[in-house]
């Protein structure tokens, strides 16, 4: 797993720029606008709609994985929203596992920020605890 460069310093240093650790503060003060919607098997995902920057989010997850997703998606917005789409398509594979390996660590690092969950809450969360014992993967202290 390649480890992007300084996400720690990368979160904190935006952390501070904007003085707050609330993803949903950080996306209005960054002028993405987060969206809501049901979808049977989206978890969310990040668009780019004529220069204006959106987050969609399952409205039928709970709120923890809501916010899990969130942060995942606020690290496409910050470090891919400008990407090639046509060098996504032409190498596909490892150029996505690279990118979702980016927001995976951006949310890891940022979910550090965020209060503390019971095991109860984590374990019963609509993305399954595999998914939130995926992310310890990324963390460095």
């Amino acid at each position: 797993m390649r480890k992007c460069r300084n996400m720690k310093l990368r979160v904190k240093n935006l952390i501070e720029k904007y003085n707050t650790s609330n993803p949903y503060v950080l996306c209005e003060r960054l002028g993405i606008e987060i969206k809501y919607v049901y979808y049977k098997d989206v978890k969310g995902f990040f668009s780019r709609v004529l220069k204006r920057k959106y987050i969609v989010i399952n409205e039928k997850l709970d709120e923890y994985s809501q916010l899990v997703v969130l942060c995942h998606e606020l690290g496409h917005a910050l470090y891919h929203g400008s990407k090639n789409k046509l060098l996504m398509k032409i190498n596909f594979f490892n150029y996505s596992l690279e990118l979702e390996n980016e927001a995976n660590e951006f949310a890891a690092e940022l979910m550090k920020y965020q209060e503390e969950v019971s095991y109860e809450v984590a374990r019963n969360c609509d993305l399954g605890l595999q998914v939130l014992e995926e992310m310890k993967r990324y963390i460095k202290y």
